[in-house]
């Protein structure tokens, strides 16, 4: 007679089944796309907003760079003599194009750097003209031909007329004549500033075009000091 002999407290080992299996691969695939996703999304945060930066950063100078002439514009190194320039003249661009600006003045005491940095003695003419650049990439603000601020895209021009110079100004005019040059008391400048890269992604506040580059819009208005009245 055959006796067996019973291990008490001991189960037979077993192994994991083909749809345990599959379950476990389908779940890790899915915690490695989430992962993924983040990882993607937090690059692309990273990047819109370095590249938000960057567009304040363009933006901010090359307004400085406008003020800067603007408000100089017509002024002289002896007040007794007339002024030998053009304060003021520009160019409006043909539909959507951008304008240019050009601005004179004289160098004040002790000499000023032009637009490429040389020195300009005390009394000479100064000029600054403005233009966009849009044959390059990025496109530029550039001063005299010199590329001065990257990323600027656009620059649209109105002036602030004050005929008879009582310092209201009574319209702004994208296109003034020779003789409404010689009565701008303001210049007001919208400037478009195109983010340094492609196919990010792009915040609410911030216009956008289908290439995926984020854009702003800068506008600020200067005084032409020695024109207004």
């Amino acid at each position: 007679m055959k006796s067996s002999l019973t291990v008490k407290g001991l189960s037979p080992q077993t192994g994991l089944s083909l749809v345990e299996l599959m379950v476990s691969v389908v779940i890790a695939l899915v915690l490695m796309i989430a992962l993924m996703q983040l990882l993607l999304g937090t690059m692309q945060t990273d990047r819109t907003t370095s590249d938000v930066s960057r567009m304040q950063e363009s933006g901010r100078n090359a307004l400085e760079l406008l003020a800067r002439a603007v408000r100089q514009a017509g002024a002289r190194s002896n007040a007794d003599v007339a002024f030998s320039g053009t304060p003021v003249t520009g160019v409006d661009g043909t539909g959507t194009a951008a304008d240019s600006l050009t601005v004179q003045y004289e160098a004040q005491d002790g000499g000023e750097t032009g637009c490429t940095g040389a020195v300009v003695a005390s009394g000479a003419l100064m000029t600054y003209a403005f233009a966009v650049n849009a044959a390059v990439d990025p496109p530029t603000l550039t001063c005299n031909g010199t590329t001065m601020v990257d990323n600027i895209e656009n620059l649209q021009i109105s002036y602030g007329i004050d005929a008879d110079k009582n310092g209201t100004i009574e319209s702004y005019v994208d296109a003034p004549t020779a003789t409404q040059f010689a009565q701008v008391a303001a210049v007001r400048v919208a400037l478009t500033v195109r983010g340094p890269s492609a196919n990010v992604a792009v915040p609410a506040s911030v216009a956008s075009a289908t290439d995926r580059y984020l854009r702003q819009v800068f506008n600020a208005t200067f005084t032409v000091r020695n024109q207004a009245g």
